[in-house]
């Protein structure tokens, strides 16, 4: 068994995001609490040619570690000689398949959802790379199956079960509901009905009180969390804190949100060295982080706009501004 699932730990899991769960914002959740890590999803393809802007996406520092590298593509040779060249350059502590994303550039590669409608080549592509590997672990992540018609996740998890695969993630939506929808749990707990290796249930996880209800719901060995981190990475304390204690942790401040965010920003620059290009690909993560923020609307059409870290401070110590203005007169007995 994988060592962050012995003694009944419950992993909680950064689920792997393309854009988003690059290197700092790894580390930043690992600050949180986070357990195991994954690099954004990897072309086989681009490993297997060298592709330098493909090589850039398997870096990683040591404090990450539990860390996987995942990888997709429909060529099992390819997926084998790429893993393979992956543990000989990078060492991670394992390699994940992504069987599960629903992109139509990557589907259309036969990567991704699309080998769940095709086991015979997903077996043969999971085989590949735990052969290619061994006796590093290799871990997967499904969705419930292609579309409604076709949900197959027990089918999927046991054949990977079968090649090797020592943990498996699964979303609990198909490739045709994308992220629109309820995610089944209901079907998640059929998997891990299915296997024995640990299942790790992925969707729809918004905060301490879900995760408590689908662990005791289903037995999921641990859980994935995704969209919910993108907005709220301190999710993962919330998490944990209520799962040891059964006390639920209060949200950040707005203050100690907007110190995390400029933080975010401030290493992201660091890293990059080019502030306008930087804080233009941040855009994205900043609208994540303002749901839920006091005028919300207003500061994603400011999002939108942001350049220079000097207007994101300005931008902030105004929202900081306004709450202090809006807030109501304390009641003295």
């Amino acid at each position: 068994m994988l060592p962050w699932f012995r003694h009944n730990k419950f992993p909680l899991h950064l689920a792997p995001m393309a854009g988003v769960t690059n290197k700092i914002f790894r580390q930043l959740c690992k600050e949180f609490g986070v357990d195991v890590v994954t690099t954004e999803f990897v072309s086989a393809e681009g490993i297997f040619r060298r592709n330098a802007r493909t090589l850039e996406y398997l870096d990683f520092d040591e404090c990450e570690r539990p860390l996987g590298v995942q990888i997709f593509g429909g060529n099992p040779e390819h997926m084998g000689e790429a893993a393979r060249h992956v543990i000989d350059w990078k060492r991670p502590d394992f390699i994940d398949l992504n069987f599960g994303c629903p992109v139509n550039k990557v589907v259309c590669k036969q990567g991704g959802s699309a080998l769940l409608k095709d086991c015979p080549l997903l077996e043969r592509v999971a085989s590949s790379v735990v052969k290619a590997v061994s006796p590093f672990p290799v871990t997967a992540k499904i969705r419930l199956g292609w579309d409604a018609e076709t949900v197959n996740a027990t089918t999927t998890a046991r054949i990977l079960e079968d090649t090797g695969v020592q943990a498996i993630a699964v979303h609990g939506r198909t490739k045709d509901q994308g992220y629109s929808g309820e995610a089944d749990w209901e079907t998640i707990g059929s998997v891990v009905e299915a296997v024995s290796v640990p299942v790790i249930g992925n969707g729809d996880l918004k905060s301490a009180h879900d995760v408590k209800r689908r662990r005791e719901e289903t037995g999921v060995a641990g859980v994935m969390i995704g969209r919910g981190a993108m907005s709220s990475p301190w999710l993962f304390e919330q998490i944990r804190h209520y799962l040891e204690t059964g006390v639920i942790l209060p949200e950040p401040s707005l203050a100690e949100q907007w110190t995390f965010i400029r933080r975010h920003c401030r290493l992201a620059v660091a890293a990059r060295g080019n502030e306008t290009a930087t804080l233009h690909s941040m855009r994205s993560r900043l609208m994540a982080y303002s749901r839920g923020m006091p005028a919300g609307k207003q500061l994603r059409v400011r999002f939108q706009h942001v350049a220079t870290l000097a207007e994101l401070d300005a931008i902030a110590e105004e929202s900081l501004a306004g709450t202090e203005r809006e807030e109501p007169p304390r009641l003295v007995a």
